[in-house]
C-alpha cells in the first residue's frame, strides 16, 4: 500500500511542530517545506526535509516551490504561512498538484488578506466589530484619537497582530506609533486603522470550511497572551458561546470560504457582544488544540481534497485548558513573575502542553 503524503509549507512558525507530528499519527509521512532552521524541520515526525530558498528570494522561493509540489503526489497540503499564499495566489490555478490544498475562491481570499475590507464585510453582514476609522492621511491621526479616546489601538491592515498591531495608552505616543505601523505596512501597500479599544477576552474560533459550511470547529478563550496585550495564545481553554459562532459563521459563509480557516473576536464586556478582529485564512496558530478537543481535522480534509462530500460534525471537547510552551518561555523571560504559574501548570495534568519529551528538539533548540 503507499503511503499518505503531506507537505506542509512553513517560514519560521513555531505550531507547526504540532500540525507535523498530528499529521504523521494520522499515518502520513510529512515532508516539511521551509528554510533551514525552521522549528518543524527538527521534529522527528517529519519525514523528509525540503530546505527552501530565503523567503525575500521569491522567484526562487516560488520555482522551488511548485517543483516540490508538482513532483510530490502529495495527498494533503497545509500552507501555514498568509504572505507566501498572497503571493502565490496569482499562480495557484494553472499549477500542477495543488488540488491536495483546499483553498477558498481568489476574490475572497483577497479580500481575507486585507484587515480593513474585512471589518467592512463584517458591517455589511451586521457582525459586531470594533469602531475603526481609517485614516486618509497622519494628519487625521491625533483627531481620531481624541474622537475614539485612549487607550486606543494602531492597527495594521496587513501582517501579523504581533508585529502590526499596537495598544496605545497616551495621546502623545499615538501619531508615532502610527508612523511605526505605517511603515511595516509599506512593503505591502497597506493603510493601518486606529481602533477602539474593545475591553474584554479575545476568543479564537478555527476550523474547516467547504463553499462556507462549517465541518469541523474548534473555540477557546485566551487567558494569557504573548505580548500580553493583543499577541498570540501563551495560554487558553476551550469553549463555546453560541453568539461567537454565530458571528464566524456568517462570515466564513459571506465568503464561501473553503479550507482551513481561523478568526479572532473580542467578547466585549460592555455588552456581552462578540466583536469581529480578524481572520487567518489558513492553519492558524492553536490548531494543535484541535486534537486534545477531540476533533478529527485531516480525516476530512484530505476527503474535501479528493472532491468528495463530508458531513458537517462541530463538536469538541469544552473545558480544555493548554499552553505553548515555546511562547510561555518568551513570555517568562519579558514577565519573570510568570514562572511560577508556569511551574504549577506543568504539574497538573489537566493543563495540556504542545511540548513531548519524545519529541524535545524543536523547543529547545528554538525558544
Amino acid at each position: 500500500m503507499t503511503p499518505k503524503r503531506a507537505l506542509v509549507i512553513d517560514q519560521a512558525n513555531t505550531f507547526t511542530i504540532q500540525l507535523v507530528r498530528d499529521l504523521a499519527a494520522h499515518g502520513y509521512r510529512v515532508a516539511v517545506f521551509a528554510e533551514p532552521g525552521a522549528p518543524a524541520l527538527r521534529s522527528r515526525a517529519c519525514h523528509e526535509r525540503v530546505p527552501s530558498p530565503p523567503w525575500h528570494a521569491q522567484d526562487e522561493f516560488r520555482r522551488r516551490l511548485f517543483d516540490t509540489v508538482g513532483q510530490g503526489r502529495y495527498q494533503a497540503i497545509f500552507l501555514c504561512s498568509e504572505p507566501i499564499l498572497e503571493t502565490l495566489l496569482p499562480y495557484l490555478e494553472r499549477a500542477r498538484g495543488w488540488d491536495a490544498m483546499p483553498i477558498t475562491a481568489p476574490s475572497s481570499l483577497k479580500l481575507s488578506f486585507s484587515k480593513n475590507q474585512m471589518l467592512a464585510l463584517a458591517d455589511a453582514m451586521s457582525v459586531p466589530a470594533p469602531r475603526t476609522i481609517v485614516p486618509v492621511s497622519e494628519e487625521d491621526v491625533a483627531k481620531i484619537g481624541r474622537e475614539l479616546g485612549f487607550p486606543i489601538v494602531v492597527k495594521g491592515e496587513k501582517g501579523s497582530a504581533s508585529q502590526h498591531v499596537r495598544l496605545v495608552h497616551r495621546p502623545e505616543d499615538l501619531v508615532p506609533t502610527y508612523r511605526e505601523i505605517a511603515g511595516r505596512e509599506r512593503r505591502s501597500a497597506g493603510r493601518p486603522a486606529i481602533q477602539e479599544f474593545v475591553p474584554g477576552p479575545v476568543y479564537s474560533i478555527g476550523g474547516l470550511f467547504d463553499n462556507g459550511r462549517p465541518l469541523r470547529v474548534l473555540a477557546h478563550r485566551r487567558l494569557l497572551t504573548f505580548p500580553r496585550e493583543g499577541g498570540r495564545t501563551v495560554k487558553g481553554v476551550t469553549e463555546r458561546p453560541a453568539k461567537l459562532l454565530e458571528n464566524a459563521f456568517a462570515l466564513f459563509a459571506a465568503l464561501d470560504y473553503t479550507g482551513l480557516g481561523h478568526m479572532d473576536f473580542m467578547h466585549d464586556q460592555r455588552d456581552g457582544q462578540f466583536r469581529f478582529l480578524e481572520i487567518n485564512p489558513r492553519v492558524w496558530g492553536s490548531i494543535g488544540l484541535a486534537r486534545l478537543a477531540g476533533v478529527d481535522l485531516y480525516t476530512p480534509y484530505a476527503a474535501l481534497a479528493r472532491g468528495e462530500l463530508v458531513a458537517s460534525d462541530l463538536r469538541f471537547r469544552e473545558g480544555v485548558v493548554f499552553h505553548h510552551l515555546s511562547r510561555e518561555m518568551k513570555f517568562i523571560r519579558r514577565h519573570p513573575a510568570r514562572l511560577w504559574s508556569f511551574l504549577r501548570d506543568c504539574l497538573d495534568p489537566r493543563v495540556r502542553s504542545d511540548f513531548e519529551w519524545l519529541d524535545p528538539a524543536p523547543h529547545l533548540l528554538f525558544t
